[in-house]
């Protein structure tokens, strides 16, 4: 009788090819567009960030520094004094090493560096091929020296402005010169002192540990992830399918007819448990061919990733069994249709398939509390080289879900009778 069941079901998915078409084509559909439009950022390949800077400066650094020396030389300060501070403001010049810092091989391939006049401002403003802006206000390098040298109270600042959309680039540079001014201050403070900050580099460069952070296991690329995260994700459906099938036969009174033949709910959870696991199972496998042909989706041990396919599929035979003796015993599609539209959304969220959701992060941990993310879990770390012994914990909890789908199905499962 089982074998009758399984035999039905299969020439009714036959009868029913855009069934066939979305359960199978779906996720391989998703799998091309969400890997080849996140690939970049799983798979930590470069991602463009060059953008276009403008450097502008309200007065110019050499009159700056001259008009300062000059200004040494109306106080009360001795001459040898003037002319040490003199030879120190000329080797500072904030504003130029400010400029070395952006011109580097670190940056260079990143910021594009255009210096501007101040009468250009508004016009690059107004040019969208601009990112970002930095203004060195006038007398910004005279109160820069003051402050250093002479103990002065003024606080110069530059003005960055970034346009709408460049929130990053604007990021970058507000990083680079927060990064630069403390730089700077560090090496006048050591220059004052007497500090060599070349030996000091070196004191710390020998006392300095290597810690390593490398994984020991393969990365998974963005085609491989999504493969999986689809295929957790659209496996679901089966089970909504299934029940739907279940429940259509309730409506020709096919079921009714059970009932009085006294047919037992045993056997018939069993079909449907078994309709939904084997129907899963050729469609996890057929996509999964699917990627191991087109995205090169390779698993390196075969036997622990069919362990794995054997445990979901068997929780979402559960989900069949639960889902068809709810809408049984409601009388309604209602739950089948509200599970496929929003609960299998939600959990598809949870348990990761739209975004990777970080290694130890409370999203992962709460997606491992669902089928679906327990066995990505443990598809991803067979994946990446782990055993099938590293993912027991994974394996016992979609068991446990299974098992009390079925339990909390039988026992919502009409008694003779109960069918109308």
């Amino acid at each position: 009788m089982i074998f009758q069941m399984i035999k039905k079901q299969f020439l009714q998915f036959l009868r029913n090819p855009v069934e066939i078409l979305l359960l199978i084509g779906l996720p391989i559909i998703l799998i091309t567009i969400l890997g080849n439009a996140l690939g970049n950022l799983i798979d930590g390949g470069e991602v463009d960030l060059t953008f276009k800077l403008a450097l502008i400066e309200h007065e110019d650094e050499a009159l700056q520094v001259e008009n300062f020396v000059t200004e040494l030389g109306s106080g009360d300060l001795p001459d040898e004094v003037i002319t040490e501070i003199a030879a120190i403001a000329e080797s500072l010049a904030p504003i130029e090493t400010f400029k070395e810092v952006l011109h580097s091989e670190e940056l260079n391939d990143m910021i594009i560096v255009e210096e501007a006049y101040a009468r250009e401002l508004d016009a690059i403003k107004a040019d969208d091929s601009y990112a970002t802006i930095i203004e060195f206000p006038k007398n910004f390098s005279a109160d820069v020296l003051e402050n250093i040298l002479l103990d002065g109270e003024m606080n110069p600042e530059v003005i960055i402005h970034y346009k709408a959309g460049s929130e990053i680039a604007g990021n970058i540079i507000q990083q680079i010169v927060t990064m630069y001014q403390e730089e700077y201050t560090l090496g006048t403070f050591l220059g004052n002192n007497g500090i060599d900050p070349q030996q000091l580099q070196k004191m710390g460069t020998e006392s300095k540990q290597e810690v390593s952070s490398a994984s020991l296991h393969e990365p998974v690329s963005a085609k491989a992830y999504y493969t999986i995260g689809m295929i957790v994700m659209n496996v679901l459906f089966m089970a909504t399918t299934i029940a739907q099938y279940a429940f259509r036969e309730r409506q020709s009174h096919i079921f009714n007819r059970m009932i009085i033949a006294d047919f037992s709910r045993w056997v018939y959870f069993i079909g449907i448990l078994l309709n939904a696991l084997i129907f899963a199972w050729i469609q996890a496998l057929f996509v999964y061919i699917f990627a191991y042909f087109a995205f090169d989706v390779i698993w390196p041990n075969l036997p622990d990733f069919l362990i794995v396919t054997c445990f979901f599929t068997l929780a979402v035979g559960g989900l069949a069994v639960l889902l068809t003796a709810i809408s049984f015993r409601s009388n309604s599609e209602q739950i089948i249709s509200f599970f496929s539209g929003v609960v299998v959304t939600i959990f598809a969220f949870l348990g990761g398939s739209f975004f990777p959701s970080g290694t130890g992060s409370f999203l992962q941990k709460l997606g491992d509390y669902t089928p679906n993310g327990a066995a990505m879990s443990a598809y991803l770390s067979i994946l990446r080289g782990e055993t099938i012994a590293d993912n027991i914990d994974h394996l016992v909890f979609i068991a446990c879900f299974a098992i009390g789908a079925i339990i909390i199905g039988v026992i919502s499962y009409p008694k003779r009778g109960a069918a109308s």
